[in-house]
């Protein structure tokens, strides 16, 4: 059995196109040095996958969470820490293509954007619902035990700042658009010049969120 048939039992799903789940697992690092495609177009696709699939399951599973609380939810179930967990929970590591030097530095961070290339590469190869069923079982004990005590990007974002940048993100209100019963909002948080994250929401707190989210993604990364 090979490596991607082993994968592929692992998470259930038997690829059509073996090549889109090669490219899934190859870093940019290995690619390079072996003049292959790299998985930075699907870990971008993948990313949104992931979000619609996560967002629509939280929306009809809590129809009691106000925005805020879905938007809080959501961020907890996509982010990178959640993410690495359920690529070590699939033992994704063993599996991805990148220079030996990265697998001892960084390999935390490159499972959760491979297995965010994995996503997209089964919903290229089948479908929304085929991508949605797989990623429903392994975000299962996820959603299942939803805890945001310590979750909270906003926190998340002060507590780095504080201990980085010695002083507070600044949330700057950019507009408000679209009709007064249905708002959107465009936030900025700010730690300065040169970081700085903006985002939209049905709130100003749902906006201000988001914007913490992707900052702490731009960190991360």
């Amino acid at each position: 059995m090979t490596d991607i048939n082993k994968l592929m039992k692992i998470i259930g799903y038997s690829f059509r196109d073996k090549s889109l789940i090669k490219t899934a697992l190859t870093h940019s690092s290995f690619s390079k040095e072996n003049k292959i495609n790299n998985n930075e177009r699907l870990e971008f696709l993948g990313d949104r996958v992931l979000g619609l699939i996560i967002s629509s399951e939280i929306f009809k599973k809590n129809v009691s969470s106000t925005e805020g609380e879905l938007a809080k939810q959501q961020s907890f179930l996509v982010c990178k820490t959640t993410l690495k967990k359920v690529a070590n929970n699939i033992k994704l590591g063993e599996f991805v293509n990148c220079t030996q030097s990265l697998k001892n530095k960084s390999l935390d961070s490159i499972i959760a954007n491979t297995l965010e290339a994995v996503i997209a590469a089964i919903y290229l190869d089948s479908n929304i619902n085929q991508a949605s069923k797989i990623v429903l079982k392994l975000w299962k004990s996820f959603l299942e035990n939803i805890n945001l005590s310590s979750f909270d990007p906003k926190s998340k974002l002060q507590e780095w700042s504080l201990k980085n940048k010695k002083k507070l993100p600044i949330y700057e209100t950019i507009s408000k658009s679209g009709p007064d019963h249905s708002p959107t909002f465009t936030v900025k948080v700010i730690l300065d010049k040169n970081c700085h994250s903006l985002a939209k929401g049905k709130s100003k707190q749902d906006a201000e969120i988001k914007a913490a989210n992707k900052l702490l993604k731009k960190i991360r990364e």
